[in-house]
């Protein structure tokens, strides 16, 4: 992920840098703005996650005081940190070859490939493995902590209660 810094802002990132632009207009609702996509308006109140990401990236902004790719995709490896860690102690846990483990879950193409983006995808990974881990853990408010995260990352965050609830059983 360090090699890829310098990429430019493509994809969806154009999305969520809208909406954290507007967070830092209104940051109670940094989803109801409107913005051009392929030449149509649309509104971003549509979108397919939550707003959580609008506001990592909206601190950004603050304190970059605009766009720019280096230190935004840097501040992101943050996120792929937080998802080695929680797999690396999910590993230590479940598996005779931790390091091995934690080594194909680096290697995954998706990982590799969203490392680099400023998509809500990597933080809803990271929130979400480490909500697992701490679950496991029993370190119960931090774990909720992450789940709430998570959740506001992508919507998918609800299957954690339905998916800990079965491990718990």
């Amino acid at each position: 992920v360090l090699f890829r810094s310098n990429q430019a802002i493509q994809g969806d990132d154009y999305i969520y840098l809208t909406e954290a632009m507007h967070a830092l207009i209104d940051p109670a609702h940094p989803s109801d703005v409107k913005y051009v996509f392929l030449g149509d308006e649309v509104d971003l109140r549509g979108h397919s996650h939550p707003p959580g990401n609008a506001w990592p990236l909206a601190g950004l902004l603050l304190v970059a005081g605009d766009v720019k790719e280096v230190p935004f995709h840097t501040a992101y490896i943050a996120f792929s940190l937080l998802a080695v860690w929680a797999m690396w102690r999910l590993a230590c846990r479940f598996s005779e070859r931790p390091l091995w483990a934690t080594l194909l879950f680096i290697a995954v193409p998706a990982f590799v490939v969203n490392g680099g983006s400023l998509e809500a995808d990597l933080p809803f990974l990271a929130f979400w493995m480490a909500a697992i881990a701490l679950f496991v853990e029993r370190r119960w408010v931090w774990s909720v902590l992450a789940m709430i995260v998570a959740t506001m990352m992508a919507y998918q965050g609800i299957f954690l209660t339905p998916n800990l609830a079965v491990y718990v059983w």
